[in-house]
């Protein structure tokens, strides 16, 4: 929990399966971003509550609460007013709570106003509708296109005055609509506190709960992972299935990269259940390169969207189990890898780099390698990837005049390339922000450059795991904390998307999700040393780290460790059904 006196234009997001708020924590809602959403869908732009005459806004504002809740105070020359706002499970919706607390020495009458702007369009229609069915009875349901929205009281809802279509500017153009006055009243006696819930909800909630998990970190890079636990949660979603989205508040579809990439860290933070589900979710689809959250409809596949999913899928099988509908699909994703002479084939606007044309990419070689080894399939991929390597660094991809680029840290990460090519990623892809995504000294370099300068979570975890792989506890570290210290600059707790390499300006979401997947991953998998098969579980630190790893999951049992100095320690007695090699 996050107690802030002065939020500046730090925004928070709180979900549960069905729907989440993304707001300003200093109580605004400040952009097309803001409101409530459905994954897919929006639904709500704004509210806003007046109490007698006084709206509750940031000059009111005394602090905030932010965590799985957020929590509002705020005073006024007589009311103390407290606004918690939940989103229960199996609730497709939010319920903002008022507590009110007479501080006058008299009697007061309390008046409370709420103006609802309700947007119901889909997140690719920027401006929203001017139809919507609207029925003003005990409660108010406001319906457009099968959507509804609901808005309700426990005190009895008093509706009055004009429906109005409103545009309004929140950062650029809106429209929404305020289904009139409503309002409630109550009294309070000197001293008294009463409280009034306002929900605003839509039909269809998951009857899915996320199981409770003490997976933890002490010690060193706590809060990066800690955090990046709760962050992963709070991005799986219950639409189309159970899924992770990329990010909030733009990125609202289950992307098969994104998920894969994340998944490597739900499963290490030991989240098994819930990663079976999404896998086999992946599979029953055809393994398409996304799956969107608003309807049924598949995209096309995505290049690295096989191979991620044997290695994410083998990961679990290794960790707890796999179905056979997982099985099935691994090996029908091994079917899709197409080689010419060792190299894999594959479109070139289709990988994680989508902004760019790259012909054979090296990450794409490297990860069918890795599958392929996985599946212990014959193929000439390792020979194929001989051809990349050059006298001084590994080519981006065999098309015409690659660039010097992050994408051999995907190698290094698995073993595949030696030191030298690690030194030189030390050397000129590493800011103080993190790790970018091109050299410094290439040609094409830009700071803030989507794919040609900036610094991503996802590019900065490479770099760190390929950084303890070979030994240099000290140059991950660094890289590490040099994430976990974006940890409150957007939305507190979470990990942004990219950001410029020179002045770590947030270019894009403010919570990612394989920035957080990531962060757990290189901790436990690489950082801690933890490698889990079949018959063994295998615990080999990197030196100069000390800390406890605490509830790590194997199977359907708990090891709690310490490290120090790459030294272990297990300080319980889990009776695994696999030898314990520390």
């Amino acid at each position: 929990m996050y107690h802030l006196k002065n939020p500046g234009d730090l925004k928070g997001t709180i979900s549960n399966l069905d729907t989440f708020l993304h707001r300003d924590l200093d109580s605004g809602f400040s952009s097309k971003w803001s409101g409530l959403w459905i994954p897919g869908e929006k639904l709500l732009d704004y509210y806003a509550y007046k109490v007698n005459g006084v709206w509750l806004n940031k000059e009111k504002l005394q602090a905030v609460d932010y965590g799985e809740e957020i929590t509002y105070y705020f005073k006024t020359d007589s009311l103390n007013i407290r606004e918690k706002i939940e989103m229960p499970e199996k609730f497709a919706g939010l319920k903002s709570s008022l507590e009110i607390e007479n501080t006058h020495d008299q009697k007061k009458a309390v008046h409370i106003g709420l103006e609802a702007g309700v947007d119901i369009r889909s997140k690719t229609q920027d401006i929203g509708p001017e139809d919507y069915s609207i029925d003003r009875g005990e409660k108010v349901a406001v319906e457009h296109n099968d959507i509804e929205l609901v808005i309700d009281s426990t005190e009895g809802l008093e509706i009055s005055g004009e429906t109005v279509i409103r545009e309004h500017f929140p950062g650029e153009r809106q429209r929404c609509l305020v289904p009139g006055e409503i309002s409630i009243r109550m009294e309070l006696s000197p001293g008294e506190t009463r409280e009034a819930e306002f929900s605003f909800y839509t039909e269809n909630n998951s009857e899915n709960t996320l199981k409770s998990n003490d997976s933890s970190l002490e010690g060193r890079l706590d809060r990066g992972f800690n955090c990046s636990i709760k962050s992963m949660t709070n991005l799986i979603y219950d639409r189309e299935g159970l899924g992770v989205i990329a990010g909030h508040p733009w990125f609202q579809n289950y992307w098969a990269r994104d998920t894969f990439w994340t998944l490597l860290g739900l499963i290490d933070a030991g989240y098994f259940e819930e990663s079976h589900e999404i896998l086999e979710n992946f599979a029953e689809k055809g393994l398409p390169g996304k799956i969107n959250t608003k309807t049924s409809e598949k995209s096309s596949g995505r290049e690295d969207t096989c191979p991620l999913f044997i290695i994410t899928a083998d990961k679990l099988r290794r960790h707890y189990k796999i179905s056979d509908t997982i099985k099935d699909g691994m090996e029908e994703a091994f079917n899709q890898l197409e080689t010419k002479e060792g190299v894999v084939s594959h479109d070139p606007a289709g990988t994680w780099m989508d902004t760019l044309d790259r012909e054979h990419a090296v990450d794409i070689q490297v990860l069918w390698l890795k599958a392929s080894e996985i599946l212990g399939k014959d193929t000439e991929l390792k020979n194929g990837l001989e051809r990349f390597e050059s006298k001084d660094f590994v080519k981006d991809h065999l098309g015409e005049e690659p660039p010097e680029t992050i994408n051999p840290a995907v190698g290094l990460m698995y073993g595949y390339f030696d030191e030298k090519v690690l030194s030189k990623i030390n050397a000129e892809f590493t800011s103080r922000f993190g790790s970018r995504t091109r050299s410094v000294t290439d040609p094409g370099y830009e700071s803030s450059g989507y794919h040609t300068g900036s610094v991503w979570g996802l590019t900065t975890c490479w770099a760190s795991a390929a950084n303890f792989k070979h030994g240099k506890t000290v140059e991950g570290l660094n890289l590490l904390e040099k994430l976990e210290g974006f940890l409150d600059s957007g939305q507190p707790g979470a990990l942004p998307e990219v950001v410029d390499a020179e002045t770590g300006e947030n270019l894009g979401c403010v919570e990612q999700a394989w920035s957080a997947g990531m962060m757990v991953h290189v901790i436990d998998s690489y950082l801690l040393g933890i490698e889990v098969s079949e018959d063994r579980v295998k615990i080999d630190p990197c030196e100069n780290y000390t800390g406890k790893r605490l509830q790590k999951r194997i199977g359907d049992k708990f090891i709690d460790l310490k490290v120090e100095g790459g030294d272990v320690e297990v300080l319980n007695n889990p009776e695994l059904d696999r030898e314990l090699i520390t």
